[in-house]
């Protein structure tokens, strides 16, 4: 029998202790990465706070129709992701393998369904980073390529802002990397975590992404810097000035007493 996956990313965070306390009344200790996880018809969902939404033996149709349920309990705004498939199959003369979007599994239980669901909720929220970061680089060239010769003001200031906060919301994301527990205290959700992680090349792919955002940072540095030097400026002259209107009011005062 095949276990079909599909993830979709819906936002930054989403408030699981919220979710769990108005679908069950009660909210229970969870680590960071455990979701929030119930049955739903023949299948089961998984519900993770950095954004991630992965069921198992859902259809597409059904999936579609209850994310949006999790719209409401979505940090920040909410964004949709295109949807990511994986299915598992079990084989038991074969040993664990990730090849086209399948899974190979000599066992299938549910430490190691629960492992392939983690690691495909990190990789479709890693995709809205990337994307995010994208974007960011995008607009840092656009406004460099504007003002070239000048790069100060307000609009430099508000861009070395953006940079700093979008750079500081993408690296707290960063626990998305972590190994789940069961994968340390089990050899076998070890070994899929770590093919499934190879699969989906999610070191090198956040390895991408904080290259990207220390350029980013360089950029904002040094348009911080700029913004200071100019705003020293402007105080300078205004000393300046203040210091000319002294000295022509001294010598209006003294030749027209």
């Amino acid at each position: 029998m095949p276990y079909r996956f599909i993830a979709v990313d819906i936002g930054d965070d989403i408030d699981i202790k919220k979710l769990m306390s108005e679908k069950l009344s009660y909210v229970e200790y969870v680590r960071w990465e455990e979701p929030f996880k119930f049955k739903y018809g023949d299948g089961m969902v998984f519900v993770y706070s950095f954004g991630a939404v992965v069921g198992l033996n859902v259809s597409a149709k059904q999936f579609s129709s209850l994310i949006s349920e999790f719209d409401d309990y979505v940090i920040g705004s909410v964004k949709h992701s295109a949807p990511d498939n994986l299915e598992v199959t079990q084989s038991k003369d074969r040993e664990i393998e990730v090849s086209q979007n399948t899974v190979y599994l000599p066992r299938v239980d549910d430490g190691a369904l629960s492992t392939i669901a983690f690691v495909l909720a990190q990789s479709i929220s890693l995709h809205r980073i990337e994307q995010k970061t994208e974007f960011l680089i995008d607009e840092i060239e656009k406004f460099l390529s504007a003002h070239r010769k000048r790069s100060r003001g307000k609009k430099a200031l508000d861009l070395a802002m953006k940079i700093l906060k979008t750079r500081h919301e993408i690296l707290s994301d960063v626990m998305i990397l972590d190994k789940p527990e069961m994968a340390w205290e089990n050899e076998m959700y070890n070994e899929v975590y770590q093919k499934l992680t190879r699969y989906y090349e999610i070191s090198r792919r956040y390895k991408n992404v904080t290259t990207k955002l220390d350029h980013a940072f360089g950029v904002a540095s040094v348009l911080l810097e700029l913004h200071s030097e100019s705003k020293a400026n402007f105080l300078e002259w205004m000393v300046i000035l203040l210091f000319v209107v002294e000295i022509l009011v001294s010598l209006f005062e003294r030749f027209f007493p």
